[in-house]
């Protein structure tokens, strides 16, 4: 898995104001975080995408984001997507996803409610947002869970192999702009 982001909630208006995202309007927030997915990844790059792509309950809906993005995706349900898509070449749609990077192993679901309780590894969630930063940071050392939403990544996708060398680091930070600063560190 090369890349993890979740939560681009594409067509949401709501989610500009609830989770104070830095968008105008729908239409700058969907060209907004397309281009900074394809601008980062690759067509042959690996995602793991934490759910919730669209608003829209659509098949067509769905299937018109999923071909403007690149990459080969492993597609975690969330509570938004109430379409799945079956037969599709780079997309497999999952409740849950198990992987191991450079050693560390991964648990990944949309909801951290629904992980399991004594994951081998660390958790990896969206769901959450950037709301309730103290219960759903971007690392939490103490329960060994990662927040993916995209409000805590800088509304790009994160570099798996970032992440494990932020993890193995063992560092504690409290708010989202220290953590994408300290990612950015890494370049």
């Amino acid at each position: 898995m090369d890349y993890l982001i979740s939560d681009l909630h594409l067509d949401h208006d709501n989610i500009i104001d609830y989770c104070d995202r830095p968008f105008s309007s729908v239409k700058e927030m969907n060209e907004t975080l397309v281009d900074r997915w394809n601008t980062t990844i690759d067509p042959d790059d690996d995602v793991l995408y934490g759910g919730d792509l669209t608003i829209r309950k659509s098949a067509a809906a769905l299937l018109d984001w999923l071909e403007e993005l690149n990459g080969e995706i492993v597609f975690l349900l969330g509570n938004h997507d109430d379409t799945v898509l079956e037969g599709l070449d780079r997309v497999r749609f999952v409740e849950e996803y198990t992987f191991e990077r450079r050693g560390v192993p991964f648990h990944a679901v949309h909801d951290p409610a629904d992980g399991p309780s004594n994951p081998k590894g660390w958790l990896l969630h969206g769901h959450h947002h950037n709301n309730w930063p103290d219960r759903f940071p971007f690392v939490d050392h103490d329960t060994r869970r990662v927040n993916i939403s995209v409000e805590l990544l800088d509304y790009r996708p994160l570099g798996t192999d970032r992440l494990v060398d932020y993890l193995t680091r063992g560092e504690r930070y409290p708010d989202r702009t220290a953590a994408r600063h300290t990612l950015d560190d890494d370049d």
